[in-house]
């Protein structure tokens, strides 16, 4: 199973059209991590070139579209057994590339299918006209050909409405945090707690959101909405390790996905410890013995990023920087919270592990640790939270090593926060964390020029819960 997963029909879309929402994506807990295994692709043999800017200049030069697999260990494949004309199709007809959303997660952004695994189909100029997601592999021959019919027939049509898209997405609206909290409110369900459906995420953003509008605005229903959220997902099976599933196949929250990411652990954890009642510190507790029982290796340091259900659990043996940081921030948090002194020392030895794995020399975060062949570099996200990860560190030690790691991680993200603030998607998200950084440090001029910065395309929806909040924590007064 996979993140973001939607059961979905495969059908030719619009850009902008169909475009989902960002939603903010067993047995007893082991006493040492699972064996790492590697994942078998479940695809056959088939030409995918890598991505790189040479793919538009192909792409442009041989008047083909461009085909974006996106597929990562722990997916079904959508290419199982490909027929030679299958291979063929792939090879000639389109400048096709498969990408790992987990390594690439910019590149997963910028042609956001939704969930995956997914076919993202575009122009030789990168604009989008088609998304499949979780299309059966039976299918997978026929659209493409349908696609490629259509490219070569009715062109004019397909870039018109590409257009047109691309147009109403450069019409920005003002950034509202009440339209937030009402975008919530329309989504909600009231029997089973949660937003939206069929299928139910945690929402951990949503929820951090509710409670600190709460806070901040003296609106007893959003704090009312987080509690039942939260309690629903407790008493559901997403959460009967101790650690958290992603998501249900059902609004009631009894289906739940085989899948367990890191970043979702370390926002419970945030979430149990900002509602602050007993049995939720109950919580908070279970959660750490988990997280250290199954993601955290102990002779390495560090984090694992996330564990897939086959016919066992899979471990993905690959170190990301963001599921790095965001687990030293949860437990640190956790540490101060519930004077849990272990927690500060897994805390401690995992951020040694971040400096020395993940940040090259002149202070840009890889996001894959331990490579510079793959994934992505210097993204605005993994900027802003390593650098804030690394502050905490330095002031709940007091030791320098972690303050200048932090220093220099900053000074690289304040260099290129143009390049890095246009990537899209993840811009928000990235922004909240750059803004909590500087808000914690004091950093006044800096939390002024990035409050008012944001403008959207659309209308404010869930997907920006941790702007809003961020703002509400930081942002100047209103």
């Amino acid at each position: 199973m996979c993140q973001f997963k939607a059961k979905l029909l495969a059908l030719l879309v619009l850009a902008g059209c169909a475009a989902t929402e960002e939603v903010p994506q067993e047995e007893a807990v082991r006493s040492e991590r699972p064996a790492l295994a590697e994942w078998q692709w479940a695809d056959g043999e088939l030409p995918w070139g890598t991505w790189d800017e040479s793919l538009f200049v192909r792409a442009q030069s041989e008047d083909n579209p461009i085909l974006v697999y996106l597929a990562a260990p722990g997916c079904e494949g959508l290419f199982p057994a490909p027929t030679p004309a299958l291979r063929q199709l792939v090879a000639e007809k389109f400048v096709s590339v498969q990408v790992d959303p987990f390594k690439r997660p910019d590149i997963a952004r910028r042609y956001d299918s939704g969930g995956w695994p997914a076919l993202v189909v575009a122009l030789p100029d990168g604009q989008v006209f088609a998304r499949a997601v979780d299309i059966p592999p039976a299918n997978v021959e026929s659209y493409l050909r349908r696609l490629r019919t259509a490219y070569e027939e009715k062109r004019e049509v397909i870039v018109a409405k590409v257009q047109r898209a691309a147009d109403r997405s450069k019409v920005e609206r003002p950034f509202a945090i009440d339209g937030v909290y009402r975008a919530c409110e329309a989504a909600f369900d009231s029997a089973h707690g949660g937003f939206g459906g069929p299928t139910k995420f945690l929402e951990t953003s949503t929820l951090r959101f509710l409670l600190t509008y709460a806070e901040a605005r003296g609106v007893e229903s959003a704090r009312q909405m987080a509690l039942a959220s939260l309690d629903a997902v407790l008493a559901s099976p997403l959460g009967n390790s101790g650690g958290f599933r992603a998501y249900s196949y059902t609004p009631d929250w009894s289906a739940p996905a085989g899948e367990r990411d890191a970043l979702d652990q370390a926002a419970m954890l945030h979430l149990l410890l900002e509602a602050d009642q007993p049995h939720y510190a109950e919580s908070a507790r279970a959660l750490l013995g988990f997280v250290e029982g199954t993601l955290f290796d102990k002779a390495e340091g560090a984090f694992c990023g996330r564990q897939v259900m086959a016919d066992t659990w899979w471990t993905d043996p690959t170190l990301y920087a963001d599921r790095q940081a965001a687990l030293i921030r949860a437990y640190l948090a956790a540490a101060a919270a519930l004077g849990d002194e272990r927690a500060a020392q897994v805390a401690l030895q995992a951020g040694d592990a971040l400096i020395s794995r993940c940040i090259d020399g002149l202070g840009q975060v890889r996001h894959v640790c331990d490579s510079q062949a793959e994934g992505s570099v210097g993204l605005l996200v993994d900027q802003a939270l390593a650098a804030l990860a690394l502050w905490e560190l330095g002031e709940w030690s007091g030791e320098a090593r972690f303050a200048a790691a932090a220093e220099q991680v900053a000074r690289f993200m304040e260099q290129s926060y143009d390049r890095l603030a246009d990537l899209g998607p993840l811009t928000h998200r990235g922004k909240a964390i750059a803004l909590q950084f500087y808000g914690r440090q004091g950093r006044a001029e800096r939390v002024v020029a990035l409050a008012g910065e944001p403008h959207l395309s659309q209308s404010p929806g869930r997907a920006h819960s941790s702007w809003a909040r961020a703002l509400l924590l930081y942002g100047p007064p209103l």
